[in-house]
């Protein structure tokens, strides 16, 4: 019996991580002053992108927002009345596209309000250096993991052994050593190997990606494990993982053979692996101290608490329409094809923006309606917030929230805060709500200050005052954990201290 010739169709889904879809997320991890610099670098090499100058300064648009601000009967804002108010899709052909959906990102969600009825809180705005290390970047996400105490520890150890270019800085078996040396007791076993290695893969999903690897070729795979996992993607984690070498000594003939990739499938996979960052670290070395410009601004009404999107944050970008009637009388194919570049470039970068500003406007939101008390109240009030939490409301990845909340700042009342500061770990208690830590520290600095200075209280009688006072269950270990990282020293030495002091 022959075989027939036939057609036979299949139906799949497959996500493409298109220029468009890598700039969007860059967009979203950038600081306000890193997406000014990246409009400024546009605005002088794409001639279809423009700002809105008359927005920018306007004397008007300042009395405006004054109006708005002293209005005892203003609502809630709609979303027609948001800050953010980028023209751009009725000025473009419909029959230039973008390569990619972008709702597969970002949801057009865009409350911008949470109420709340409570007195009017007044303090003075306070503006900060907008500097991150590394390892306070990986402490503060430690901090919001859903760690237990021996897992804690044990990435204490890992994060303060990696290095600046966010590398593990020794082997596992000297780690584990010295961890065994300076932790464990009678009421505290041996840390095992495989507790290290477990907690070291969990470290290894913190922000940076490939951060905490062992060598190179680890953080690559880190990084790729990210992406959505396309033909290219797979292809390019199987290369690193088995022939990392050939990569080294840039072996094309034989990459191309055993993967069975022509001129143009190789060239795609090397810019991939060449898109990766060999030194994950590097993002967060030390750099001049900059002001910081809020993303997000909070303000009170009449019927409660409202979150906007910082204009200067967010310029009026638009495509030129003068130089579009232009490349629609244009007969030649190059300079169409030119013009059609610079119209998608620019509308790239106006959608990833204003996805960007969308994000933070739903992720602030939710911060603020999940933290109203501490806007009434102050630190003392802090609920418990971790990423997950906020991800899950918001139905996106815990590293979408991660990046929409590092080196992102909303003004408020209470003064200039950057959105991670919300974030903290509950600590359980006995018959009620988990208290935050950071309300716990509020509570054992007050404690401190509050004491006398010739008989400083010691973390045993803290952690008494606290339960019986506070009504707050909190081990002596933590509470000596949370003094050391607010720098507050030990009773003995505060009282050696106090001593010179009078």
């Amino acid at each position: 019996m022959a075989l027939m010739p036939g057609l036979q169709l299949n139906i799949g889904q497959q996500l493409k991580l298109t220029p468009q879809l890598q700039q969007s997320i860059k967009i979203l991890q950038y600081s306000a002053m890193e997406v000014q610099q990246t409009i400024d670098t546009m605005l002088e090499t794409n001639f279809m992108l423009e700002v809105d100058e008359e927005e920018i300064g306007s004397d008007e648009n300042d009395t405006r927002k004054e109006e708005e601000k002293d209005s005892s009967n203003e609502e809630e804002l709609t979303k027609e009345e948001q800050p953010l108010d980028i023209e751009h899709d009725n000025q473009i052909d419909d029959n230039i596209e973008l390569d990619m959906q972008w709702d597969e990102v970002f949801s057009d969600h865009t409350s911008s309000s949470a109420g709340s009825d409570s007195a009017e809180s007044t303090a003075a705005e306070n503006y900060t250096s907008a500097e991150t290390t590394l390892h306070d970047h990986l402490q503060w996400q430690l901090d919001v993991a859903p760690f237990d105490e021996r897992q804690t520890v044990l990435a204490s150890y890992i994060i303060d052994d990696i290095n600046d270019e966010g590398f593990l800085g020794s082997d596992l078996d000297s780690l584990l050593a010295t961890i065994n040396d300076n932790e464990t007791d009678d009421e505290h076993p041996l840390y095992s190997l495989e507790e290290l290695e477990a907690t070291l893969k969990q470290v290894q999903q913190f922000e940076p990606n490939g951060v905490a690897a062992r060598n190179l070729q680890e953080s690559l795979l880190l990084q790729l494990a990210g992406f959505p996992q396309t033909p290219y993607v797979v292809t390019a984690q199987k290369l690193i993982e088995e022939n990392f070498d050939w990569l080294t000594f840039h072996d094309h003939k034989r990459i191309k053979k055993v993967y069975g990739l022509n001129d143009e499938e190789l060239n795609t996979l090397l810019r991939l692996i060449q898109s990766l960052n060999p030194r994950p670290g590097r993002d967060f070395s030390p750099t001049q101290s900059e002001v910081v410009i809020p993303d997000l601004r909070l303000k009170r009404l009449k019927n409660g608490w409202v979150v906007e999107l910082n204009q200067d944050a967010f310029p009026r970008l638009s495509v030129n329409s003068t130089y579009l009637k232009l490349a629609s009388e244009l007969d030649d194919s190059d300079q169409n094809k030119r013009i059609k570049d610079q119209v998608n470039e620019a509308k790239g970068l106006i959608k990833s923006i204003q996805n960007r500003g969308e994000t933070l406007l739903r992720v602030g939101t939710f911060i603020v309606d999940r933290q109203q008390s501490f806007f009434e109240e102050g630190e003392q009030a802090m609920k418990p917030l971790v990423l997950r939490e906020v991800a899950e409301h918001l139905d996106l990845h815990e590293s979408t929230i991660s990046r929409a909340t590092n080196q992102k700042y909303i003004q408020t009342p209470r003064g200039t805060f950057e959105l991670k500061y919300f974030f903290s770990t509950g600590v359980s208690q006995y018959g009620s709500a988990d208290q935050s830590a950071t309300a716990i520290k509020a509570h054992i600095k007050q404690l401190i200050d509050e004491e006398d200075p010739k008989k400083p209280l010691s973390d045993s009688k803290l952690m008494k005052i606290l339960e019986e006072e506070k009504e707050i269950s909190v081990a002596r270990r933590t509470i000596a954990k949370y003094r050391e990282a607010m720098n507050i020293p030990s009773s003995s030495e505060r009282k050696r201290l106090n001593k010179y002091k009078f």
